[in-house]
């Protein structure tokens, strides 16, 4: 998570990054402003807590990947490493940082991210500069090969994993794989404007399918049944749509030029229209019972009216806004990689509650709780744990330096320098 500052459905480890301080890796300056996605926080005190000395050292180049899986640390050279081919990828035993295995990606190969499935860990992976995205299962007590499967991984709301295999022409195939085998499960073939998704809380819920003769398919994603199929206005060049993607209940696509139209997905009816920047990405998020409108290219987010369309607030403050409960986070630019944040009214986009400056790291939308990293004098970070239901902060430590990103497992903090090398502390709790 994550991202809303919608960056995508990013993992720990996943994540991209906004403009970063002089002298970072590609990669990992953005790692903040993906994850407000998912955090609701409040904190009292800015430096209390026990100053952590004490550390195990682990192997990782700058910019470097990792995840907590259990009690298990994995770490992978990519894909924003600095001075590293991105191919390998290592296990170590927690909290002792002892290394258990290696797997190295075949010669050309770089991790694009860690992720896992069905307790295995899964590597995708992607030759450099062009080639099929390729995601490795790997026993993480052992880094043994479980499986392997063509495509970019997609959890669903059933707890199968869907891989999405496009052509260059734009068409391909989505497949449901069972997690523990690898064996695949059913397909689906692709039409040339890919594919939406209406997202549940743990995942993907349904498969929203369009062809540019605007036939709609949507499929439940556990099983790949139909579940009911329309029509919508054909694509204006009659071969692709310049827009598609699906918010709450509504599925979005481009119609007249300079417009974008949402139609209901249980009827496929008509509901509104309203005008996008040609030139401009459009980006559109369910926001706590509004729909979220902005332009990837410009700061400021507009809320709409999901049944009418009519616009009930914008301001250009935000850099984005994520759904927490009934209210919506929101985060504006403040000192570096920090970000101010804020509880907004999604109704009014009035402020309820002001959250204060914090780094976020250690999570996902689907783990709401998170790690919050601020930066303190004399060369300090401050952690704390972040109980997003809870809206809670708790201070776990002061650590001595500066950090790139922190992930607590079961009895360990880990945290990645933000010149290279991971170290190990025992955890508290």
């Amino acid at each position: 998570m994550s991202p809303v500052i919608e960056l995508g459905e990013m993992r720990h480890g996943e994540e991209l990054d906004p403009p970063s301080d002089p002298g970072r890796p590609p990669g990992r300056a953005m790692r903040a402003a993906a994850l407000v996605v998912a955090v609701l926080l409040t904190l009292a005190g800015s430096a209390a807590g026990p100053t952590r000395e004490r550390q195990v050292a682990v192997p990782a180049p700058q910019g470097a990947t990792f995840l907590l899986v259990a009690d298990r640390l994995v770490v992978a050279d990519g894909p924003g490493t600095v001075g590293s081919g991105g191919r390998l990828v290592t296990g170590h035993r927690l909290p002792g940082g002892e290394p258990l295995w290696r797997f190295t990606l075949p010669a050309g190969d770089h991790v694009l991210g860690l992720s896992t499935v069905a307790g295995a860990l899964l590597v995708t992976s992607s030759p450099a500069g062009a080639g099929d995205t390729i995601s490795t299962a790997l026993d993480v007590d052992t880094g043994a090969v479980r499986w392997r499967q063509p495509g970019y991984p997609v959890p669903t709301q059933s707890g199968t994993v869907l891989f999405e295999t496009p052509r260059a022409d734009g068409t391909g195939t989505i497949r449901s794989v069972d997690p523990v085998s690898g064996r695949p499960r059913w397909s689906l073939p692709l039409p040339g404007n890919g594919v939406a998704y209406r997202v549940g809380d743990r995942g993907v819920a349904e498969i929203v399918l369009v062809t540019a003769a605007g036939r709609v398919e949507i499929h439940d994603a556990g099983s790949g049944v139909l579940l009911r199929a329309g029509r919508v206005p054909p694509a204006a060049d009659r071969v692709s749509y310049r827009f598609t993607q699906v918010v709450g209940d509504l599925l979005l696509v481009d119609g007249a030029p300079g417009t974008v139209t949402a139609y209901g997905l249980d009827r496929l009816d008509r509901r509104w229209s309203v005008p996008v920047e040609p030139r401009a990405a459009a980006w559109f998020a369910d926001c706590a019972g509004v729909v979220c409108q902005r332009d990837q290219v410009a700061v400021g987010v507009r809320a709409i009216d999901p049944a009418t369309g009519r616009l009930l607030w914008r301001d250009d403050r935000w850099l984005g806004v994520s759904p927490v409960g009934d209210r919506l986070l929101a985060a504006a630019p403040a000192v570096g990689l920090e970000l101010e944040l804020a509880m907004l009214d999604p109704g009014t986009g009035g402020v309820v509650a002001r959250l204060g400056r914090w780094r976020l790291s250690g999570g996902d939308r689907y783990q709401p709780r998170l790690l919050g990293l601020r930066r303190l004098s004399g060369d300090r970070t401050l952690v704390a744990d972040l109980d997003v239901r809870a809206g809670e902060a708790r201070v776990r430590a002061v650590l001595p330096g500066s950090w790139d990103d922190c992930a607590v497992g079961p009895g360990a903090l880990v945290c990645l320098r933000t010149a290279g090398g991971l170290a190990v502390w025992p955890a508290d709790r």
